[in-house]
Formats: structure tokens, C-alpha cells, sequence
């Protein structure tokens, strides 16, 4: 016998699907600032959208627990967190500074895309950079999912309703029987054993 708790899964449904709007809309933010050591650098975190378009909820119903996951390209939790250090290949880079259109140099000039020598010299330095120094974190996960945990303090109003909406049930789980209208629970008395 379980609880039915459909409103607590109607509530943690809609969170995760706010959750993940939330989590798209970051990606594509373009006033995130990064703080490197040569300069702060603002910009979004997508260059062609991959991120955005593979982020989905995945649902899962086991015994009685309904399990929201939030998954896309596995890059993410490295941009979010960041990294000691990450080997990306330079022919990766190449294609992601063109997808970053308005590609700037260290000096604020932007990149022609079509001067190829250009852009696989800048690709083979990133490529070395993220080798010795990694990822600088973006937070862009980390700080929504701290902003939105505060939501889940209201998850006692739907756990609240599904156990009115299914009373019977929670009593008979705890022990209590119902006879016609009426619920009672049979206790027993445990006489002290040592008694003389």
C-alpha cells in the first residue's frame, strides 16, 4: 500500500521544469562576467546552442519515488564548477570560435572568421591555456540551483493536501483499522515480567 501524492509530483514536475527554463535562460545570458587573470570577460556561455538544446528532464518512477533529473552534454557541470585542467582538442576549438560569433582578441579586436591561420593560432593558445589552467567556473548551475532550492520550503503545502486527499490510506499505513467509518488501532499492554 502507498501514498498517492500527486500533488507533490505535480509541484516537484513544475519545479523542475521551472528549474530547467531557468537553467537555459542562463546559458544564453550575456551579462556573465568571469574573472581571468589578465582581464574580466562578459559574455554568455553559448557559442552554438548545443548546451541549451540538449538539456532535458528525465523522468523516473521507481517504487513509490518519482525521480526529475535534469541532463544534457556532459561539458556543463565543467563550465558550471570549472576545471584543474581540460584537453580539448585544437580542431574543437577552431569550431567553437567560429560558432562564437564577435570572437574578441586579448586587445578587444574582433576575430575575422575567415582568416583561418588566425583563428588555429588562437584555438592552439586557448587549447594550452585550458591544459595548465583549466576552466574558471560560470556558477551559471550552481547559483540557480541555490536560488531555486529556497522554492522546495513550500513543498509542505502539496504533501499537506495529498495526505487529506488520502487520509484512509495514510492511517491504515500507520497501523490504524477502519471498521464501517470509524478507525481504531489495537493496542497491547505489556505486564512487567518481573513481577513476584
Amino acid at each position: 500500500m502507498s501514498f498517492k501524492l500527486e500533488n507533490t509530483e505535480k509541484y516537484l514536475r513544475e519545479y523542475t521544469k521551472s528549474l530547467l527554463e531557468n537553467a537555459i535562460v542562463e546559458i544564453a545570458r550575456k551579462d556573465r562576467t568571469r574573472n581571468y587573470p589578465s582581464r574580466p570577460v562578459t559574455t554568455n556561455i553559448t557559442a552554438s546552442g548545443s548546451l541549451q538544446e540538449s538539456l532535458k528532464i528525465v523522468e523516473k518512477q521507481g517504487n513509490s519515488v518519482l525521480e526529475l533529473n535534469i541532463e544534457g552534454n556532459s561539458y556543463a557541470e565543467q563550465i558550471d564548477e570549472g576545471t584543474n585542467s581540460t584537453d580539448v582538442s585544437k580542431d574543437k576549438l577552431i569550431q567553437w570560435i567560429k560558432n562564437k560569433r564577435g570572437f574578441k582578441d586579448l586587445k578587444g579586436n574582433i576575430i575575422n572568421l575567415n582568416n583561418i591561420s588566425k583563428i588555429s593560432a588562437i584555438a592552439k593558445i586557448i587549447s594550452k591555456s585550458l591544459k595548465l589552467k583549466g576552466i574558471y567556473p560560470t556558477r551559471f548551475l550552481s547559483d540557480l540551483v541555490e536560488l531555486k532550492f529556497k522554492e522546495l520550503n513550500n513543498i509542505d503545502q502539496p504533501i499537506v493536501l495529498d495526505i487529506e486527499q488520502d487520509i484512509d490510506n495514510v492511517l491504515k499505513k500507520l497501523g490504524y483499522k477502519k471498521t464501517n467509518n470509524t478507525f481504531s488501532i489495537v493496542t497491547k499492554r505489556i505486564s512487567n515480567v518481573n513481577n513476584n
